[in-house]
């Protein structure tokens, strides 16, 4: 070791060294003070930390509630898009529209609200719809609050019984909502309508069915409450006469049987309608108080009639029952006049209750269509019968908006216009025209003749038939 650098040391003050030693104690506590969080950093950090978690949790929250939202909307859409796609589809194929909630027939009855009914394809035997589709707001409660989901209920082969149901749309709006109810979608009348189903009072879709050719446009407007979401639907029948196109017509459920080979006025180039079809449900409908059944009549091989029968009676258990020509050996109708025609082409009062009991019969809402096309037809002529014997005691009017005419009837060499069999008195209302058949003694029987009387089908809005104790009527068409 260097002998300089030891004396310098050994120079040194005695206990400088230890003292150098012991100036590291204080240096190394005052480190140790310093360790932690001081009591003005943790107020600040306490105040601070809230403050942020909030703002944070207000984040997330409104994150969450628009995502909700969204999905509410989303929902919502889709909604509309699953309605849409069905909607269009069964109002083009209707025959009969109706937004009676009480309508008859009905998809499901009993089943919620009904908004809109729709049928179609009758059968020709039964004269039952093969198709009867039903729009239906069923209610669903969850806790205080109730909404409604929209179903679509589809029965078939004249069943009430539901096939199929299927849910269109959720979160729907109650039917006595004060802001934005649910309620039936709103008809407009076709170009071609008939008044008395499409007048400002009258509106028979709210009531019964209609015939699809009357009905331009049905359109379902919702405004779904969660979200405010409103969408509206517009579909029309393919059948009406809206359409300078035209559409496909609904097949007729019952024929207008010729006349061709047989005898009587304008044989050949007139039809009586064949009611066979007719089942007691159709006859429950017409026999309805304020209801119709709507009838479709297939008259040649390329037109369709169209009109609605309400049968009313003064007398409990009254109606009415197809029959078939004569209906009795002694009438004119079926034996003198169009013998020898099929089916049964005439409407019989039943059962008998005595002179007494009084039947009306209300047709409307004509109209006649190409079966093809679904376009108007013009230049036909509406023709009713007396089909029973109608003797002393015993009355049959007609009454119609429009003018009503006399045929002739009477087989050959008998006095016109009705052979031996009532006379017919015409009379004029303000607004109608009328001719009564009166009873004659049953020494004249059997009839050479019917009482049968003609309206062009223009204009024919309504026709009304009364008749007492034990009548039957005919109806028919005398083609253009």
């Amino acid at each position: 070791m260097n002998a300089q650098w030891f004396r310098r040391v050994n120079s040194l003050p005695l206990g400088q060294g230890t003292s150098c030693r012991k100036s590291l104690t204080p240096d190394r506590k005052k480190t140790h003070q310093r360790d932690g969080f001081t009591l003005v950093e943790l107020l600040v950090t306490l105040t601070i930390i809230p403050l942020v978690v909030g703002a944070l949790s207000l984040g997330i929250i409104a994150v969450f509630s628009l995502n909700s939202q969204a999905s509410n909307r989303f929902t919502d859409t889709a909604d509309a898009q699953v309605v849409a796609s069905t909607y269009q589809k069964d109002v083009q194929s209707a025959g009969y529209i109706t937004t009676d909630s009480t309508s008859s027939p009905q998809c499901g009855a009993g089943t919620g609200t009904q908004l809109l009914a729709l049928e179609s394809v009758p059968n020709q035997k039964t004269g039952d719809f093969q198709s009867v589709i039903s729009y239906v707001g069923i209610p669903v409660t969850n806790g205080s609050t109730t909404t409604y989901t929209l179903e679509r209920l589809y029965c078939q082969n004249g069943s009430t019984t539901p096939s199929s149901v299927f849910a269109l749309a959720y979160d729907l709006p109650s039917p006595t909502s004060p802001t934005a109810p649910l309620t039936p979608p709103t008809i407009t009348c076709s170009s071609g309508a008939s008044p008395s189903v499409c007048s400002a009072t009258g509106q028979q879709w709210t009531q019964t069915y209609v015939p699809a050719q009357d009905i331009g446009t049905v359109d379902f407007s919702v405004t779904e409450p969660a979200t405010s979401y409103n969408y509206s639907l517009d579909a029309s029948p393919a059948a009406s006469t809206s359409f300078n196109s035209g559409g496909v017509a609904s097949t007729p459920a019952a024929n207008c049987e010729s006349t061709s080979g047989s005898t009587g006025p304008y044989a050949g180039s007139l039809c009586l309608i064949d009611f066979s079809g007719l089942t007691p449900n159709d006859l429950a409908v017409a026999e309805t108080p304020g209801q119709c059944f709507n009838m479709s009549v297939a008259v040649g091989t390329s037109d369709i009639l169209h009109f609605c029968l309400g049968i009313t009676s003064n007398t409990l258990g009254e109606g009415a029952v197809p029959s078939a020509l004569p209906t009795d050996t002694d009438a004119g109708l079926g034996n003198t006049v169009y013998p020898g025609l099929p089916g049964k082409p005439s409407l019989y009062m039943s059962p008998y209750i005595g002179e007494g009991s009084t039947l009306t019969m209300s047709l409307s809402a004509f109209g006649v269509v190409n079966a093809a096309t679904g376009q108007t037809v013009t230049g036909w002529n509406f023709v009713s019968a007396d089909a029973e014997t109608t003797n002393s005691g015993e009355t049959l009017s007609w009454t119609s908006n429009e003018p009503l005419t006399i045929l002739n009837d009477a087989e050959a060499g008998a006095p016109n216009p009705d052979g031996n069999a009532c006379p017919l008195t015409p009379s004029q209302g303000a607004n109608s025209y009328t001719v009564t058949c009166s009873g004659v003694p049953s020494t004249n029987m059997p009839f050479t003749g019917a009482a049968m009387v003609m309206l062009s089908g223009a204009n024919l809005n309504s026709l009304v038939i009364n008749m007492n104790n034990y009548e039957a009527v005919s109806f028919g068409m005398l083609l253009p």
